[in-house]
Protein backbone atom coordinates (compact mmCIF):
# COMPACT_ATOMS: atom_id res chain seq x y z
CA UNK A 1 0.00 0.00 0.00
CA UNK A 2 0.86 3.68 -0.56
CA UNK A 3 2.81 5.12 2.29
CA UNK A 4 1.17 7.74 4.69
CA UNK A 5 2.46 10.58 7.14
CA UNK A 6 0.76 13.28 5.90
CA UNK A 7 1.94 15.86 8.58
CA UNK A 8 5.38 15.05 7.38
CA UNK A 9 4.58 15.49 3.72
CA UNK A 10 3.29 19.17 4.80
CA UNK A 11 5.80 20.09 6.83
CA UNK A 12 8.41 18.84 3.75
CA UNK A 13 5.50 21.45 1.31
CA UNK A 14 6.19 24.18 3.23
CA UNK A 15 9.66 24.37 3.19
CA UNK A 16 9.44 23.45 -0.55
CA UNK A 17 7.72 26.12 -1.36
CA UNK A 18 10.24 28.58 0.51
CA UNK A 19 13.21 27.11 -1.60
CA UNK A 20 14.57 28.49 -4.51
CA UNK A 21 17.31 27.60 -6.79
CA UNK A 22 20.07 30.46 -7.57
CA UNK A 23 22.06 30.36 -10.81
CA UNK A 24 25.96 30.75 -10.04
CA UNK A 25 27.05 31.13 -13.68
CA UNK A 26 25.99 30.43 -17.65
CA UNK A 27 28.63 29.18 -19.98
CA UNK A 28 27.89 28.61 -24.07
CA UNK A 29 29.67 24.94 -24.24
CA UNK A 30 30.81 24.30 -27.89
CA UNK A 31 31.95 21.09 -29.35
CA UNK A 32 35.94 20.74 -28.56
CA UNK A 33 36.74 19.34 -31.93
CA UNK A 34 39.66 17.45 -30.23
CA UNK A 35 38.37 14.25 -32.29
CA UNK A 36 40.53 12.20 -34.60
CA UNK A 37 38.71 11.08 -37.82
CA UNK A 38 38.94 7.15 -36.62
CA UNK A 39 36.75 7.90 -33.46
CA UNK A 40 35.04 10.97 -34.85
CA UNK A 41 31.46 10.48 -36.56
CA UNK A 42 31.81 9.29 -40.38
CA UNK A 43 28.55 11.46 -41.59
CA UNK A 44 30.17 14.91 -40.35
CA UNK A 45 26.48 16.48 -41.12
CA UNK A 46 26.89 20.13 -41.95
CA UNK A 47 22.47 20.80 -42.46
CA UNK A 48 19.79 18.03 -40.96
CA UNK A 49 16.64 18.69 -43.10
CA UNK A 50 14.06 17.37 -40.79
CA UNK A 51 12.20 14.19 -41.12
CA UNK A 52 8.20 14.25 -40.73
CA UNK A 53 9.17 12.47 -37.57
CA UNK A 54 11.06 15.79 -36.51
CA UNK A 55 8.55 17.96 -37.96
CA UNK A 56 6.03 17.10 -35.56
CA UNK A 57 7.29 18.19 -32.88
CA UNK A 58 8.22 22.09 -33.31
CA UNK A 59 5.38 23.14 -31.20
CA UNK A 60 5.81 20.99 -28.05
CA UNK A 61 8.07 22.18 -25.13
CA UNK A 62 11.65 20.60 -24.90
CA UNK A 63 12.11 17.44 -23.21
CA UNK A 64 13.26 17.88 -19.76
CA UNK A 65 15.21 14.56 -17.69
CA UNK A 66 17.32 14.22 -14.95
CA UNK A 67 18.94 12.52 -12.33
CA UNK A 68 19.96 12.68 -8.46
CA UNK A 69 23.49 12.02 -7.39
CA UNK A 70 25.15 11.94 -4.08
CA UNK A 71 27.40 14.56 -4.02
CA UNK A 72 30.94 13.34 -4.39
CA UNK A 73 34.22 13.20 -1.98
CA UNK A 74 36.83 15.54 -2.45
CA UNK A 75 39.31 13.23 -3.78
CA UNK A 76 37.05 11.60 -6.47
CA UNK A 77 36.67 15.37 -7.56
CA UNK A 78 40.35 15.35 -7.42
CA UNK A 79 40.18 12.10 -9.12
CA UNK A 80 37.95 13.12 -12.12
CA UNK A 81 39.85 16.27 -12.31
CA UNK A 82 43.07 15.13 -13.64
CA UNK A 83 41.55 13.63 -16.99
CA UNK A 84 40.18 17.58 -18.22
CA UNK A 85 42.47 19.39 -16.09
CA UNK A 86 40.22 20.91 -14.25
CA UNK A 87 40.33 21.90 -10.45
CA UNK A 88 36.07 21.85 -9.99
CA UNK A 89 33.24 19.22 -10.72
CA UNK A 90 31.90 22.07 -12.11
CA UNK A 91 34.70 22.62 -14.81
CA UNK A 92 34.47 18.82 -15.20
CA UNK A 93 31.64 18.44 -16.66
CA UNK A 94 31.97 21.54 -18.83
CA UNK A 95 34.76 20.16 -20.33
CA UNK A 96 33.81 16.76 -20.41
CA UNK A 97 30.43 18.11 -21.78
CA UNK A 98 32.53 19.71 -24.79
CA UNK A 99 34.15 16.79 -25.59
CA UNK A 100 31.18 14.20 -26.15
CA UNK A 101 29.13 17.11 -28.07
CA UNK A 102 32.32 16.27 -30.88
CA UNK A 103 30.15 12.75 -31.16
CA UNK A 104 26.70 14.81 -30.73
CA UNK A 105 27.08 18.12 -32.87
CA UNK A 106 23.66 18.36 -33.67
CA UNK A 107 22.98 19.59 -30.20
CA UNK A 108 25.63 22.81 -30.82
CA UNK A 109 23.55 23.95 -33.93
CA UNK A 110 20.58 26.18 -34.21
CA UNK A 111 17.23 25.86 -36.31
CA UNK A 112 16.41 27.57 -38.73
CA UNK A 113 13.61 28.60 -40.48
CA UNK A 114 12.70 29.72 -43.99
CA UNK A 115 9.20 31.31 -44.33
CA UNK A 116 7.90 31.21 -48.13
CA UNK A 117 5.79 34.52 -48.74
CA UNK A 118 4.00 33.30 -51.50
CA UNK A 119 2.80 29.75 -50.47
CA UNK A 120 2.57 31.34 -46.73
CA UNK A 121 4.41 28.35 -45.51
CA UNK A 122 7.50 27.68 -42.98
CA UNK A 123 10.24 24.83 -43.20
CA UNK A 124 12.40 24.08 -41.15
CA UNK A 125 16.26 22.34 -40.53
CA UNK A 126 19.18 21.96 -38.34
CA UNK A 127 22.37 24.28 -39.58
CA UNK A 128 25.21 22.44 -37.53
CA UNK A 129 27.28 25.49 -37.02
CA UNK A 130 28.55 24.23 -33.23
CA UNK A 131 26.95 27.85 -31.64
CA UNK A 132 27.10 25.68 -28.67
CA UNK A 133 24.93 24.44 -25.59
CA UNK A 134 23.98 26.49 -22.94
CA UNK A 135 25.59 24.99 -19.54
CA UNK A 136 24.35 26.75 -15.92
CA UNK A 137 25.71 26.07 -12.57
CA UNK A 138 23.22 26.32 -9.73
CA UNK A 139 22.87 25.93 -5.71
CA UNK A 140 20.03 25.25 -4.14
CA UNK A 141 19.19 27.15 -1.00
CA UNK A 142 17.30 27.36 1.76
CA UNK A 143 18.23 24.40 3.37
CA UNK A 144 16.30 22.33 0.11
CA UNK A 145 18.04 19.08 0.17
CA UNK A 146 18.00 15.76 -2.51
CA UNK A 147 16.55 13.89 0.67
CA UNK A 148 13.72 16.69 0.91
CA UNK A 149 12.60 16.04 -2.64
CA UNK A 150 12.94 12.10 -2.78
CA UNK A 151 11.13 11.71 0.80
CA UNK A 152 8.86 13.72 -0.42
CA UNK A 153 5.52 12.37 -0.89
CA UNK A 154 4.57 13.92 -3.97
CA UNK A 155 7.17 15.97 -6.80
CA UNK A 156 7.59 19.26 -5.27
CA UNK A 157 7.73 22.41 -7.49
CA UNK A 158 11.24 22.86 -6.67
CA UNK A 159 11.92 20.31 -9.05
CA UNK A 160 11.06 22.19 -12.07
CA UNK A 161 13.40 25.34 -11.28
CA UNK A 162 16.24 22.59 -11.91
CA UNK A 163 15.80 22.87 -15.76
CA UNK A 164 16.92 25.32 -18.11
CA UNK A 165 14.84 26.79 -20.46
CA UNK A 166 11.16 26.44 -18.81
CA UNK A 167 8.60 26.74 -21.06
CA UNK A 168 10.37 27.25 -24.79
CA UNK A 169 9.16 25.37 -27.68
CA UNK A 170 10.72 23.07 -30.22
CA UNK A 171 10.68 25.54 -32.60
CA UNK A 172 11.70 28.36 -30.54
CA UNK A 173 15.74 26.66 -31.30
CA UNK A 174 16.06 29.63 -33.78
CA UNK A 175 17.56 31.78 -31.54
CA UNK A 176 17.47 28.89 -28.30
CA UNK A 177 20.27 26.17 -27.77
CA UNK A 178 18.65 23.01 -28.92
CA UNK A 179 20.16 21.19 -25.44
CA UNK A 180 20.73 23.29 -22.49
CA UNK A 181 22.24 21.83 -19.08
CA UNK A 182 21.66 22.14 -15.54
CA UNK A 183 23.96 21.11 -12.77
CA UNK A 184 22.54 21.73 -9.69
CA UNK A 185 24.23 21.30 -6.17
CA UNK A 186 22.38 20.82 -3.07
CA UNK A 187 24.36 20.20 0.32
CA UNK A 188 24.02 16.73 -0.07
CA UNK A 189 23.94 15.63 -3.75
CA UNK A 190 23.83 17.00 -7.40
CA UNK A 191 21.22 16.83 -10.48
CA UNK A 192 22.01 17.10 -13.58
CA UNK A 193 18.94 18.02 -15.45
CA UNK A 194 18.73 18.58 -19.48
CA UNK A 195 16.15 20.35 -21.67
CA UNK A 196 16.28 18.62 -25.14
CA UNK A 197 15.35 20.24 -28.36
CA UNK A 198 12.45 17.35 -29.53
CA UNK A 199 13.37 18.21 -33.21
CA UNK A 200 17.31 16.77 -32.35
CA UNK A 201 16.59 13.95 -30.66
CA UNK A 202 14.01 11.29 -28.89
CA UNK A 203 14.12 9.96 -25.84
CA UNK A 204 16.05 6.70 -26.81
CA UNK A 205 18.92 9.26 -28.81
CA UNK A 206 18.35 11.75 -25.87
CA UNK A 207 19.89 9.01 -23.32
CA UNK A 208 22.30 7.28 -25.76
CA UNK A 209 23.96 11.16 -25.90
CA UNK A 210 23.60 11.22 -21.37
CA UNK A 211 25.26 8.04 -20.95
CA UNK A 212 27.88 8.79 -23.78
CA UNK A 213 28.55 11.98 -21.67
CA UNK A 214 28.72 10.01 -18.03
CA UNK A 215 31.21 7.70 -20.05
CA UNK A 216 33.53 10.61 -21.31
CA UNK A 217 33.22 11.96 -17.87
CA UNK A 218 34.74 9.00 -16.49
CA UNK A 219 37.86 9.22 -18.32
CA UNK A 220 37.58 7.66 -21.32
CA UNK A 221 38.33 9.28 -25.01
CA UNK A 222 35.84 7.27 -27.58
CA UNK A 223 32.24 6.14 -26.29
CA UNK A 224 31.19 2.80 -26.54
CA UNK A 225 28.11 3.40 -29.18
CA UNK A 226 28.93 6.30 -31.81
CA UNK A 227 25.50 8.10 -32.88
CA UNK A 228 24.39 7.67 -36.48
CA UNK A 229 23.60 10.98 -37.35
CA UNK A 230 22.50 11.27 -40.82
CA UNK A 231 18.71 11.51 -41.17
CA UNK A 232 16.84 8.49 -42.39
CA UNK A 233 13.31 8.66 -43.60
CA UNK A 234 12.74 5.02 -44.92
CA UNK A 235 9.32 5.18 -46.93
CA UNK A 236 9.48 5.61 -50.14
CA UNK A 237 6.28 8.68 -50.34
CA UNK A 238 5.02 10.87 -53.38
CA UNK A 239 5.31 14.52 -52.72
CA UNK A 240 7.89 14.10 -49.85
CA UNK A 241 10.45 16.52 -51.10
CA UNK A 242 13.80 17.34 -49.34
CA UNK A 243 12.08 20.35 -46.83
CA UNK A 244 8.96 20.41 -45.71
CA UNK A 245 6.88 23.13 -45.41
CA UNK A 246 4.47 23.58 -42.88
CA UNK A 247 1.27 26.08 -43.37
CA UNK A 248 2.14 29.43 -41.18
CA UNK A 249 -1.22 29.28 -39.41
CA UNK A 250 -0.21 25.46 -38.41
CA UNK A 251 2.97 27.15 -36.63
CA UNK A 252 2.23 30.17 -35.14
CA UNK A 253 5.18 31.51 -36.68
CA UNK A 254 4.90 34.62 -34.66
CA UNK A 255 5.49 33.00 -31.77
CA UNK A 256 2.29 34.62 -30.08
CA UNK A 257 0.72 31.23 -28.89
CA UNK A 258 2.09 29.17 -26.34
CA UNK A 259 1.00 26.09 -24.42
CA UNK A 260 -1.06 26.67 -21.44
CA UNK A 261 -2.62 23.41 -19.52
CA UNK A 262 -5.70 23.13 -18.98
CA UNK A 263 -5.97 22.69 -15.61
CA UNK A 264 -4.59 26.00 -13.70
CA UNK A 265 -0.69 25.14 -13.15
CA UNK A 266 -1.50 25.05 -9.01
CA UNK A 267 -3.92 22.67 -9.56
CA UNK A 268 -1.64 19.88 -10.95
CA UNK A 269 -0.20 17.47 -9.13
CA UNK A 270 2.86 14.97 -9.92
CA UNK A 271 3.85 12.15 -8.05
CA UNK A 272 6.14 9.19 -8.69
CA UNK A 273 4.94 5.77 -7.87
CA UNK A 274 6.32 2.57 -7.62
CA UNK A 275 5.50 -0.74 -8.52
CA UNK A 276 7.95 -3.13 -7.81
CA UNK A 277 8.83 -6.65 -9.65
CA UNK A 278 6.47 -8.75 -7.64
CA UNK A 279 3.49 -5.90 -8.36
CA UNK A 280 4.39 -5.61 -12.07
CA UNK A 281 4.77 -9.83 -12.52
CA UNK A 282 1.17 -10.33 -10.67
CA UNK A 283 -0.55 -7.19 -13.23
CA UNK A 284 1.15 -9.19 -15.98
CA UNK A 285 -0.26 -12.66 -15.03
CA UNK A 286 -3.57 -11.26 -14.25
CA UNK A 287 -4.09 -9.87 -17.12
CA UNK A 288 -2.85 -12.34 -19.50
CA UNK A 289 -4.90 -15.26 -17.03
CA UNK A 290 -8.15 -12.89 -17.87
CA UNK A 291 -7.76 -13.08 -21.68
CA UNK A 292 -6.40 -16.38 -21.98
CA UNK A 293 -3.08 -15.33 -23.73
CA UNK A 294 0.62 -14.32 -23.10
CA UNK A 295 0.81 -11.15 -25.52
CA UNK A 296 0.34 -8.82 -22.72
CA UNK A 297 3.71 -7.16 -21.71
CA UNK A 298 4.79 -5.96 -18.05
CA UNK A 299 4.16 -2.16 -19.04
CA UNK A 300 0.93 -2.91 -20.98
CA UNK A 301 -0.27 -4.45 -17.32
CA UNK A 302 0.69 -1.26 -15.79
CA UNK A 303 -0.30 1.01 -17.99
CA UNK A 304 -3.69 -0.39 -18.16
CA UNK A 305 -3.93 -0.63 -13.90
CA UNK A 306 -3.35 3.10 -14.06
CA UNK A 307 -5.99 4.35 -16.92
CA UNK A 308 -8.83 2.09 -15.34
CA UNK A 309 -8.05 3.38 -11.98
CA UNK A 310 -7.38 7.18 -12.66
CA UNK A 311 -10.72 6.96 -15.10
CA UNK A 312 -12.90 5.25 -12.30
CA UNK A 313 -11.04 8.36 -9.35
CA UNK A 314 -12.84 10.58 -12.37
CA UNK A 315 -16.42 10.19 -10.60
CA UNK A 316 -18.48 12.76 -12.69
CA UNK A 317 -17.64 11.17 -15.92
CA UNK A 318 -20.34 9.96 -18.24
CA UNK A 319 -19.76 6.44 -19.58
CA UNK A 320 -20.27 8.06 -23.05
CA UNK A 321 -17.45 10.04 -22.56
CA UNK A 322 -14.23 9.22 -24.89
CA UNK A 323 -10.93 8.44 -23.33
CA UNK A 324 -7.46 8.35 -25.15
CA UNK A 325 -3.82 6.90 -24.32
CA UNK A 326 -1.14 7.54 -25.84
CA UNK A 327 2.00 5.49 -26.49
CA UNK A 328 5.21 6.75 -28.32
CA UNK A 329 6.38 3.59 -30.31
CA UNK A 330 9.96 3.44 -30.74
CA UNK A 331 10.11 2.53 -34.80
CA UNK A 332 13.58 1.70 -34.89
CA UNK A 333 13.20 -2.03 -34.72
CA UNK A 334 9.75 -1.90 -36.54
CA UNK A 335 10.80 -0.64 -39.37
CA UNK A 336 11.88 -2.89 -42.67
CA UNK A 337 14.88 -2.72 -42.88
CA UNK A 338 15.49 -1.49 -39.21
CA UNK A 339 17.25 1.25 -38.20
CA UNK A 340 20.96 1.42 -38.12
CA UNK A 341 22.00 0.90 -34.55
CA UNK A 342 23.00 4.61 -32.91
CA UNK A 343 20.71 6.06 -35.19
CA UNK A 344 20.07 9.82 -33.50
CA UNK A 345 17.21 11.65 -34.13
CA UNK A 346 13.77 11.12 -33.89
CA UNK A 347 11.94 7.21 -34.96
CA UNK A 348 8.70 7.45 -32.94
CA UNK A 349 5.25 7.51 -33.26
CA UNK A 350 2.56 8.71 -30.97
CA UNK A 351 0.23 5.87 -32.14
CA UNK A 352 -3.48 6.25 -29.90
CA UNK A 353 -6.25 3.98 -28.70
CA UNK A 354 -10.08 5.55 -28.09
CA UNK A 355 -12.78 4.36 -26.06
CA UNK A 356 -15.38 5.60 -24.09
CA UNK A 357 -15.05 5.64 -20.44
CA UNK A 358 -17.72 3.23 -19.97
CA UNK A 359 -16.54 0.48 -21.96
CA UNK A 360 -13.36 0.86 -20.00
CA UNK A 361 -14.52 0.02 -16.57
CA UNK A 362 -17.19 -2.05 -17.43
CA UNK A 363 -14.55 -4.78 -18.88
CA UNK A 364 -11.93 -6.09 -17.01
CA UNK A 365 -8.15 -4.98 -16.18
CA UNK A 366 -7.01 -7.94 -18.35
CA UNK A 367 -9.22 -6.47 -21.56
CA UNK A 368 -7.79 -3.24 -21.31
CA UNK A 369 -4.50 -4.43 -21.20
CA UNK A 370 -5.25 -6.24 -24.56
CA UNK A 371 -6.37 -3.61 -26.49
CA UNK A 372 -2.91 -1.18 -26.04
CA UNK A 373 -1.16 -4.24 -26.96
CA UNK A 374 -3.12 -4.66 -29.95
CA UNK A 375 -3.07 -0.99 -30.85
CA UNK A 376 1.11 -1.62 -30.33
CA UNK A 377 1.14 -4.48 -32.45
CA UNK A 378 -0.95 -3.72 -35.44
CA UNK A 379 1.79 -0.67 -36.09
CA UNK A 380 4.21 -2.13 -38.29
CA UNK A 381 6.21 -0.77 -41.44
CA UNK A 382 3.30 -0.93 -44.22
CA UNK A 383 1.27 1.12 -41.58
CA UNK A 384 3.94 3.47 -40.81
CA UNK A 385 3.85 4.23 -44.44
CA UNK A 386 0.18 4.54 -44.69
CA UNK A 387 0.12 6.95 -41.97
CA UNK A 388 2.83 9.34 -43.39
CA UNK A 389 1.26 9.13 -46.99
CA UNK A 390 -1.67 10.39 -45.45
CA UNK A 391 0.23 13.31 -43.69
CA UNK A 392 2.38 14.46 -46.31
CA UNK A 393 -0.79 15.07 -48.16
CA UNK A 394 -1.82 17.57 -45.38
CA UNK A 395 1.10 18.50 -42.76
CA UNK A 396 0.19 19.00 -39.13
CA UNK A 397 1.82 19.35 -36.11
CA UNK A 398 1.25 18.01 -32.15
CA UNK A 399 -0.48 20.87 -30.41
CA UNK A 400 -0.99 20.01 -26.58
CA UNK A 401 -4.01 21.82 -26.32
CA UNK A 402 -6.01 20.87 -28.92
CA UNK A 403 -5.67 17.38 -27.05
CA UNK A 404 -9.52 16.27 -25.95
CA UNK A 405 -10.21 15.36 -21.85
CA UNK A 406 -9.73 12.07 -20.27
CA UNK A 407 -6.02 12.36 -22.51
CA UNK A 408 -3.17 10.27 -21.17
CA UNK A 409 0.28 10.17 -22.98
CA UNK A 410 3.47 8.17 -21.85
CA UNK A 411 7.11 10.15 -22.16
CA UNK A 412 10.34 7.51 -22.03
CA UNK A 413 10.42 3.88 -21.72
CA UNK A 414 11.39 1.26 -18.49
CA UNK A 415 14.15 -0.03 -21.45
CA UNK A 416 16.31 3.63 -20.22
CA UNK A 417 18.29 2.56 -17.16
CA UNK A 418 19.14 5.63 -15.90
CA UNK A 419 20.38 4.25 -13.33
CA UNK A 420 23.88 2.90 -14.67
CA UNK A 421 24.90 6.44 -15.95
CA UNK A 422 27.19 6.94 -13.27
CA UNK A 423 29.80 10.01 -14.53
CA UNK A 424 33.07 8.94 -11.88
CA UNK A 425 31.57 9.14 -8.54
CA UNK A 426 28.54 7.16 -7.94
CA UNK A 427 25.47 5.92 -9.94
CA UNK A 428 22.53 7.43 -9.86
CA UNK A 429 19.93 7.71 -7.27
CA UNK A 430 17.00 8.97 -9.04
CA UNK A 431 15.47 10.59 -11.66
CA UNK A 432 12.97 13.52 -12.29
CA UNK A 433 11.24 14.93 -15.20
CA UNK A 434 10.51 19.04 -15.27
CA UNK A 435 7.60 21.01 -16.32
CA UNK A 436 7.51 21.05 -19.70
CA UNK A 437 4.60 19.61 -21.29
CA UNK A 438 2.68 19.21 -17.76
CA UNK A 439 -0.64 18.86 -18.67
CA UNK A 440 -3.36 16.93 -16.54
CA UNK A 441 -2.68 13.36 -17.63
CA UNK A 442 1.17 12.79 -18.06
CA UNK A 443 2.77 9.93 -17.33
CA UNK A 444 6.73 9.56 -17.63
CA UNK A 445 7.98 5.71 -17.11
CA UNK A 446 11.42 4.69 -16.42
CA UNK A 447 12.41 1.68 -14.67
CA UNK A 448 12.71 1.62 -10.75
CA UNK A 449 16.02 1.22 -9.21
CA UNK A 450 15.41 -2.52 -8.72
CA UNK A 451 15.45 -4.72 -11.60
CA UNK A 452 11.99 -5.53 -13.13
CA UNK A 453 10.20 -2.68 -11.22
CA UNK A 454 8.97 0.53 -12.51
CA UNK A 455 8.43 3.79 -11.70
CA UNK A 456 5.51 6.19 -12.83
CA UNK A 457 5.87 9.95 -12.92
CA UNK A 458 2.10 10.38 -13.16
CA UNK A 459 0.47 14.32 -13.51
CA UNK A 460 -2.99 14.66 -12.68
CA UNK A 461 -5.45 17.29 -11.41
CA UNK A 462 -5.29 17.79 -7.11
CA UNK A 463 -8.62 16.20 -6.88
CA UNK A 464 -8.26 13.17 -9.18
CA UNK A 465 -4.64 13.09 -7.35
CA UNK A 466 -6.41 12.55 -3.86
CA UNK A 467 -8.79 10.67 -4.99
CA UNK A 468 -6.18 7.93 -6.76
CA UNK A 469 -4.10 8.22 -3.54
CA UNK A 470 -7.49 7.30 -1.66
CA UNK A 471 -8.47 4.01 -4.22
CA UNK A 472 -7.64 1.17 -2.21
CA UNK A 473 -7.86 -1.47 -5.82
CA UNK A 474 -5.23 1.20 -7.26
CA UNK A 475 -3.15 1.54 -4.04
CA UNK A 476 -2.28 -2.47 -3.76
CA UNK A 477 0.47 -2.43 -6.42
CA UNK A 478 1.75 0.84 -5.35
CA UNK A 479 4.49 1.03 -2.67
CA UNK A 480 6.60 4.01 -2.16
CA UNK A 481 10.16 4.20 -4.37
CA UNK A 482 13.37 2.89 -3.82
CA UNK A 483 16.37 5.64 -3.62
CA UNK A 484 19.67 4.23 -4.63
CA UNK A 485 22.30 4.84 -2.07
CA UNK A 486 26.12 4.15 -2.33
Amino acid sequence: MMRGGMNCESIVSQAMAASKVSIMSTWTVKAGGSLTEEHCHSDNCKIIELTPWDTLELQIEYGQGGVFYRMPTSQQVRDLSKATNTDSLIDHLRVSLSRVLDFFHPFCGRLEAITEQISGTTSFFINCNNAGVQFIHAKADNGVTVDNILESNFVPQVVQELFPLKGVQNQEATSQPLLAVQVTEFVDGIFIGCSSNHTVADGSSFWHFYDSWAEISCGSNVISKIPVLKRQFPFKIENLSKRISIPNERINVAGDHKFIPPAVQITLREKVFHFTRESVAKLKAKANLEMNTTKVSSLQAVLAHVWRSVIHCRRHLDHSDETTFEVSINMRERLNPPLPEGFFGNAIYPATITIKTGELLEHGFGWAALQINEMIASHDHKKFKCIYESWMKDPEVTKLDDLPSNYFMLHNSPRFNVYKYDFGWGKPIAHRSGGGNLFDGKITVLPGLEQGSINLEICLSSKTMQELEEDKIFGEFVTTPIVGVE
